[in-house]
């Protein structure tokens, strides 16, 4: 009896033993790590898959269509997507596709491609632009591209709208073009914003070139960019284009790069692009110009008392002189910014006109329009639309900062004034109606920083009648200039008021 319980007794032992290494081992197959892949959005855990590669397998075999679009053989998970290796005892794992159908709903997948920042913050066009304070002006600008040579080639395209392919070439070789008489040659071209280009995960729902013609259409019109055209009728000639779609010449030259020069030959029926320009960097090409420039004559009268009020004879015709200037220029983004006039030579000299009249002499200048600068200078810009707005007046530079600034024609100052955009300003209203404005005058103490109203000019005050070509102030570049120079309005009535005209028609 004893016997058999102790029999019984040890079966039972070893039944214990076996279920409790049974138990042990199935823990221990429960408790053992696994290697998984956490997936994070955002830096939240939003599951665990087995292997990261199997994840970017199913994103490639899913998204074919993107990798026809871009050619691309690759497409990567979202930028916002961080998978992390680790060990866990989670025994609950994600299928591939579950995670796959999670991403595609919340974030775009990318693509390797190159991300260029443009920094306009320290440009000299961003800084001495009227608007520099505007909060809704983007200093900053992004533009992805598949790969960096289309960035390089877009970037050329846009300096070739603003110089000949020939001064390009000749510049970027380091050759010395020779002015034998009259031309341009190129000494230095660069980009005066700061431009880094960097590998990155480009995600497909942002804006991504992949050919030069389309980013060199928007790196020259920004968002204006757009494929408006223009069908040239009969009649037409491209002051007329220009005109019809508020453009200036110069831009429709720079928008269409087969048209040379204002004088180049169109057709009816040929098509133009059109759009307002407004380039996303800032092209700066310095000049050295030599150039001819007319000197028209002036018509100076002598008065005979001896003859009937009424009556006049020409004693002298008049002939216009010719002068070749040599000039530094310098342009932003194909308008002149400042024009240095190295030397001038007299090639023929003016002769001016003299008209004998009768009854007694009037004061000098009552009817005639005088040159509102000295001689030689530069038209910097002209009247007309420019960057989809109308300039309202000419600008002319080269003579210096500080170089007198005459009344253009006999009448009473009614205005000294300053603003952000025009800087300090003369305006003058004259016997036959007529209004001059004179803006952008430097400060009689020699700083453009807008102040005190009264001065910004020592030679005139409001309420002082002014005889043709007295000087009325200096050129300077007070308010939204680029650089030196004066903006000169003609207005039939009062500024702003009435009607402008380009007074460059008044000589």
């Amino acid at each position: 009896m004893k016997i058999k319980n102790i029999v019984i007794l040890f079966v039972a032992l070893l039944i214990s033993g076996l279920i409790v290494i049974m138990v042990k081992h199935e823990n221990a197959k429960y408790n053992e790590p696994i290697v998984g892949y956490r997936i994070y959005l955002e830096g939240k855990p939003i599951g665990l898959i087995k292997s990261r590669d199997e994840l970017n397998e199913y994103i490639n075999i899913q998204q074919e269509k993107i990798k026809e679009k871009y050619n691309v053989d690759t497409v990567y998970i979202p930028n916002d997507i961080n998978i992390v290796k680790e060990l866990t005892y989670e025994n609950k794992i994600d299928s591939v596709q579950n995670i796959y159908n999670m991403i595609n709903a919340i974030s775009p997948f990318t693509i390797k491609g190159y991300q260029v920042i443009i920094d306009r913050t320290n440009s000299e066009e961003y800084k001495n632009d009227e608007n520099e304070n505007d909060e809704n002006r983007v200093k900053v600008i992004k533009v992805n591209v598949l790969n960096k040579e289309v960035f390089t080639k877009a970037t050329e395209n846009v300096i070739l709208s603003f110089v000949t392919d020939e001064q390009y070439q000749a510049f970027a070789n380091g050759e010395k073009l020779e002015i034998k008489t009259t031309g341009e040659v190129i000494e230095n071209i660069y980009i005066d914003d700061d431009i880094t280009i960097k590998e990155a995960n480009i995600p497909v729902n942002e804006k991504i070139y992949m050919d030069v013609d389309s980013l060199s259409k928007y790196l020259v019109f920004g968002n204006n960019s757009s494929d408006k055209k223009y069908i040239i009728k009969n009649g037409d000639d491209l002051e007329k284009i220009a005109e019809k779609n508020s453009m200036s010449i110069n831009e429709l030259l720079i928008a269409n790069a087969d048209l040379s020069s204002e004088t180049s030959l169109i057709y009816v029926g040929q098509e133009l692009s059109i759009g307002t320009l407004d380039p996303v960097f800032t092209t700066i090409v310095e000049k050295h110009v030599v150039e001819d420039q007319t000197v028209k004559y002036k018509t100076n009268y002598e008065y005979d008392n001896k003859m009937y009020q009424g009556q006049q004879k020409v004693k002298q015709e008049g002939k216009n002189g010719l002068t070749r200037v040599t000039q530094k220029v310098k342009m932003i983004n194909g308008e002149v910014s400042q024009a240095y006039i190295v030397s001038s030579e007299e090639l023929s000299p003016v002769v001016n006109r003299i008209v004998v009249k009768g009854g007694k002499q009037v004061k000098r200048g009552d009817g005639e329009w005088l040159w509102p600068t000295n001689f030689p200078y530069m038209i910097s810009s002209r009247f007309g639309w420019r960057w989809g707005r109308m300039h309202r007046g000419v600008d002319i530079c080269g003579t210096g900062r500080g170089s007198p600034i005459y009344a253009a024609r006999a009448g009473v100052v009614t205005d000294i004034k300053s603003d952000s955009s025009s800087g300090y300003y003369v305006i003058i209203k004259h016997d036959n109606g007529y209004y001059t404005r004179y803006a952008h005058l430097q400060n009689t103490n020699g700083n453009d920083r807008l102040g005190l109203t009264n001065s910004a000019t020592k030679y005139v005050y409001v309420g002082k009648r002014v005889n043709a070509h007295d000087v009325i102030g200096e050129m300077g570049s007070s308010g939204g200039s680029t650089g030196v120079h004066l903006h000169f309005e003609i207005w039939d009535g009062v500024p702003f008021v009435a009607q402008c005209f380009n007074p460059l028609l008044f000589y």
